[in-house]
C-alpha cells in the first residue's frame, strides 16, 4: 500500500517536471508533502541534491527533516514562516538562506522556489527547485562594497570641495581684499592730494582718471565680497534657516521673482556636513528656477519632523518635462540626488498639476482671476529632499518643530 501511494505520488510529479527536464535543470527539482499531522515527506528529488545540498537524494527521502538540519540556525525561522505563508494562502513559496554543506566545508546560499497546490486529506504539495545562488551573492556583496567605496570617495571629494571653497573664500577676503583696502586708500590719499594742488587742465585729467580707478577697485571689492559669500556664505554659522532665508532673498533681488520661506522650528540645528549639503541642494534647486523654469513665485518649506528634515522647493513656472526626469545630468539632478545619498536621505523631482488656461469669447476682456497660493503651488516643478536624522537629534526636537510654524517671504 505504501508503494503504492509513493509511486501514485512520484508520478504526479513525473508529469509536471519529465525526467529530463529535472535532470538538466540548473539546480535540485523537488515535491515536497506536507500532511495535516505535521508530517512531511519528499517523494520526488532530482539528481542535482548532491551537487546543491551535499546529500543523496535517497538520505534526504528517507529523512526530510534533513532539510531544515542544513540550514543556519538564525535562518530557519525565516524558512518557516515563508513555508507556512505558502501554505495558508496557496501562494509561491520563496525563500533564500544559508546551509551549511558539510561535503564542501563551507556555507552555501540556496534560493528555494516552489508552487503549492492543496490535496485531499487537507495535505499541502509544493513542486518546484532549489538553486545554488552563493556566486551571485557573493558578486552582490562585491558591488555593494564597490559602491560603499564609492560613496566615500565621493563624500571625501565633497568635503575637500567645501573645504577648499572655504579656504579660497578666505584668502579673497584676506589677501585679495586686504590689497584692494589698501590701494583704494592710496587713491583716496592722490585724490585729496591732486584737489589740494594748483588747480589745471592736467590735473583735471589726472584727478579724472585717479577716481575712474577708484571707482573700479570699488567694484572689485564688492565682487569679490559677491564671490567670497558664494564660496561660503558667512551666513551658514547663524544655522540652516538662516541661510535658506538669505539665499531666497538674493534670488529674489537678482531674478525679481518672489520666494517664500516657511520653517516650523526656525532654530534648526544641524551637523555642518549635513547643513551644507542641505545648503547646495537648495541653491542648485534656485539655479534650475532661474535657467529654466520661467516662474514668477518660489515656495520654499523647511520643515524638522521627529525623524527627518525635509525640503521642499516649489516654482508655478513651466514644469519639468518627463523626459528631463529620466535624464540624470539634466539640470543638475545628479549632483543633488548624490548629496543627499550620501547622507542617506533621498531627493525626488517631480513635474506639479497643470491648470488649463480659460480661454476669452471672441470681444470679451480675458478675465482676470488671482490664484491662491495653493493652486499656484500646485503647478511648475517640486524638488523634495528628505534626509533621517540622527537618533541624538530625534530626541532634541523641540515642540514646536511638530505644531508651530514660522513664515517668511
Amino acid at each position: 500500500m505504501k508503494q503504492k501511494k509513493e509511486n501514485s505520488e512520484s508520478i504526479h510529479m513525473g508529469e509536471a517536471y519529465p525526467p529530463d527536464v529535472a535532470a538538466n535543470s540548473p539546480g535540485m527539482v523537488f515535491q515536497y508533502i506536507q500532511k495535516e499531522d505535521g508530517t512531511s515527506s519528499m517523494p520526488f528529488i532530482s539528481d542535482q541534491c548532491a551537487n546543491v545540498l551535499g546529500i543523496s537524494a535517497g538520505e534526504l527521502k528517507a529523512n526530510p527533516s534533513l532539510l531544515q538540519d542544513l540550514v543556519l540556525p538564525e535562518d530557519r525561522e525565516s524558512l518557516e514562516y515563508s513555508k507556512a505563508q505558502s501554505a495558508a494562502n496557496l501562494t509561491t513559496w520563496n525563500w533564500e538562506g544559508r546551509l551549511w554543506i558539510e561535503s564542501y566545508g563551507d556555507i552555501k546560499w540556496v534560493s528555494l522556489r516552489a508552487s503549492p497546490r492543496r490535496e485531499k486529506g487537507a495535505c499541502v504539495v509544493w513542486e518546484g527547485i532549489i538553486i545554488n545562488i552563493t556566486e551571485s551573492r557573493r558578486r552582490e556583496t562585491e558591488l555593494k562594497a564597490s559602491h560603499e567605496r564609492l560613496k566615500e570617495v565621493s563624500a571625501h571629494v565633497m568635503a575637500a570641495r567645501e573645504h577648499e571653497r572655504i579656504r579660497i573664500a578666505r584668502e579673497i577676503h584676506d589677501d585679495l581684499g586686504g590689497n584692494l583696502t589698501a590701494i583704494k586708500i592710496d587713491l583716496d590719499w592722490l585724490v585729496r592730494r591732486i584737489d589740494a594742488g594748483a588747480s589745471s587742465a592736467e590735473n583735471a585729467v589726472l584727478l579724472a582718471k585717479v577716481r575712474t580707478v577708484s571707482d573700479l577697485v570699488d567694484r572689485t571689492i564688492h565682487s569679490i565680497q559677491r564671490i567670497s559669500r558664494d564660496l561660503r556664505p558667512g551666513i551658514m554659522d547663524f544655522g540652516i534657516f538662516a541661510a535658506i532665508e538669505w539665499e531666497a532673498g538674493e534670488f529674489a533681488k537678482r531674478y525679481g521673482i518672489p520666494c517664500k520661506v516657511s520653517c516650523n522650528e526656525p532654530d534648526i540645528e544641524l551637523e555642518p556636513d549635513m547643513a551644507v549639503a542641505v545648503f547646495r541642494i537648495f541653491q542648485e534647486a534656485l539655479t534650475n528656477i532661474a535657467k529654466h523654469a520661467h516662474a514668477s513665485h518660489v515656495w520654499v518649506g523647511l520643515d524638522l519632523r521627529q525623524e527627518y528634515l525635509e525640503l521642499k522647493v516649489q516654482d508655478n513656472g513651466c514644469g519639468i518635462a518627463p523626459n528631463d526626469l529620466r535624464k540624470l545630468d539634466s539640470f543638475g539632478i545628479r549632483g543633488m540626488v548624490e548629496r543627499a545619498s550620501l547622507l542617506e536621505g533621498k531627493l525626488t523631482v517631480s513635474a506639479g498639476q497643470r491648470h488649463e488656461r480659460i480661454q476669452p469669447r471672441q470681444g470679451q476682456p480675458r478675465p482676470q482671476r488671482e490664484r491662491t497660493g495653493e493652486e499656484q503651488a500646485s503647478q511648475g516643478t517640486l524638488v523634495h529632499l528628505s534626509i533621517p536624522l540622527a537618533a541624538e537629534a530625534r530626541t532634541t526636537v523641540p515642540a514646536t518643530a511638530i505644531s508651530g510654524k514660522s513664515t517668511r517671504s
